[in-house]
């Protein structure tokens, strides 16, 4: 991983950078946002998340300079890509909080402000790896 984030929790399995969760179990990044490679003039004020379920007030982003963090989600030893839940998934957690995404940020807005230098990014995943035949998420 680069310097500017690091994986708070869960802990990779020993000497690799796969990750064993539950659907449940919350994943936690912290990012620095002055360690970044590029900045604009003067760096950044935050963090733009996506809006997922369980992100409901969306705060006024006019005059603040913005990173929009995306994660790109990968099947482990597959490779493969996945952007959305399992047909399964999607009916349990549609029953709970409307279209599910495959990742869902835990904050109480979409902007997450720095706090002793780091931004943390927590979310959780809405669909086992399994679903997707695969042993886990890179």
């Amino acid at each position: 991983m680069p310097d500017w984030i690091a994986l708070v929790k869960p802990s990779p399995q020993a000497g690799g950078n796969v990750i064993t969760l539950r659907r449940e179990a919350h994943v936690a990044l912290d990012i620095t946002l002055e360690r970044l490679p590029r900045q604009p003039h003067g760096g950044y004020n935050g963090i733009k998340i996506p809006g997922t379920a369980s992100v409901k007030n969306y705060a006024e982003t006019a005059g603040r300079t913005l990173l929009e963090l995306r994660i790109h989600v990968y099947g482990a030893p597959s490779n493969r890509r996945y952007e959305t839940v399992c047909a399964g998934c999607e009916k349990r957690e549609g029953k709970k909080k409307g279209t599910p995404s495959l990742i869902d940020f835990n904050a109480l807005q979409d902007i997450l402000e720095p706090k002793n230098g780091k931004v943390r990014a927590d979310f959780v995943f809405c669909c086992y790896p399994k679903c997707h035949q695969d042993s886990g998420y890179l």
